[in-house]
């Protein structure tokens, strides 16, 4: 898989000799998902591991009240997967969905095992991956508690444009905590 995507992607995550960077990539296989595509449903176990090439997707759940909250977006470069459910072999509490047209590249958990331990420079890719998400989390928990709902819009806004040019409002405004007429106030003063 020479000069693909995710070659590329890999090379960027962390520095590794070429050889190893086709052998991992070697090991994945190109996935699509159309748009309303589930990439996981709730009650089953997370088993695949996807770069996201192109499109965007979204994670979300339900609240106590029935209402689906969007907790995530995996924009285009990014790794997609519910970490809880692929590591822990547990039934997910969240649904991955594409909003978009998606394409990528998947590697099972099996096979994505197989190269954790065969292959060390793919545990520091890993980890990486791991830490980048991580903080990312943190990041958006914090910004949940010390920042307005203006300025959670424009760190979206800035930070990934894509998301408020091809998600609907009423995914974008329950990812911001806030009511869809919130964010319409939000908009149109921005």
């Amino acid at each position: 898989m020479k000069n693909s995507p995710l070659t590329t992607f890999i090379q960027k995550s962390i520095p590794l000799n070429d050889i190893d960077v086709e052998e991992i990539a070697d090991s994945f296989g190109l996935k699509e998902f159309k748009k309303g595509d589930y990439f996981l449903k709730e009650n089953q176990i997370s088993n695949d591991y996807f770069y996201l090439h192109k499109g965007l997707m979204r994670t979300y759940l339900y609240d106590l009240n029935g209402n689906q909250i969007t907790t995530d977006f995996f924009t285009e470069n990014n790794i997609v997967f519910e970490v809880t459910s692929f590591f822990n072999r547990v039934y997910s509490e969240s649904n991955i969905q594409a909003i978009t047209d998606c394409t990528g590249y998947r590697i099972s958990y099996e096979e994505l095992n197989t190269l954790f331990h065969n292959k060390p420079a793919f545990r520091d890719f890993g980890r990486a991956i791991l830490v980048k998400e991580f903080i990312a989390s943190k990041k958006r928990v914090y910004a949940m508690i010390n920042q307005t709902a203006e300025e959670r819009y424009q760190n979206l806004l800035l930070s990934k444009p894509e998301i408020l040019k091809n998600s609907p409002l009423k995914y974008i405004a329950s990812y911001l905590g806030i009511t869809d007429s919130t964010l319409s106030r939000i908009r149109q003063n921005a």
